[in-house]
């Protein structure tokens, strides 16, 4: 046998061994989904007292808090002041809040700590504080409850009188 034909034989078998070879390619694909603590709030809501001696409820407002951070978060809902009368600010009556969970989505447990607290505007109290925290992702739906405490009607001005809650959420 030529020479010729064994190398041009060699370089065939290596050639289509070669073309005949398996190869594979991977891509990743990833989302980074950032960490986010958001609360939202209702609107402002009004009621008309009933001139009775009963304190005033509003109508439970739903405040949605979500959290996707793995240690949870922390909210608080707090008054900034006492009802203060908004002609004539010397005219004053206490606030009372609460806080229930009413619905939750996703794998967190959420924990109300502090589910009332009232103002004591004559003891130079304006702040009411409630809180509820989670111990990991998800939503909660709260219902934040509201009273007007009357504490002897007509020994206060007619007119309107207004407070206001501030929703605050963290990360743990």
């Amino acid at each position: 046998m030529n020479i010729k034909y064994i190398v041009a034989a060699l370089l065939v078998v290596s050639s289509a061994s070669t073309a005949m070879a398996q190869t594979t390619g991977t891509q990743k694909f990833k989302v980074v989904v950032p960490a986010n603590v958001q609360i939202t709030a209702p609107s402002n809501v009004v009621i008309t007292h009933d001139q009775t001696e009963a304190d005033q409820s509003f109508p439970a407002q739903q405040w949605i808090v979500r959290g996707n951070t793995l240690a949870g978060c922390a909210v608080s809902f707090s008054t900034n002041t006492a009802f203060i009368h908004t002609v004539d600010t010397s005219f004053k009556r206490d606030a009372q809040l609460g806080l229930a969970l009413n619905t939750k989505t996703g794998p967190a447990t959420w924990t109300v700590s502090q589910a009332s607290d009232t103002t004591n505007y004559v003891g130079s109290d304006e702040v009411a504080t409630v809180v509820a925290s989670s111990n990991g992702v998800g939503r909660g739906t709260f219902d934040l409850s509201m009273k007007f405490v009357t504490n002897g009607f007509g020994s206060f001005a007619a007119g309107d009188y207004e407070t206001t809650v501030t929703g605050t959420v963290t990360a743990n």
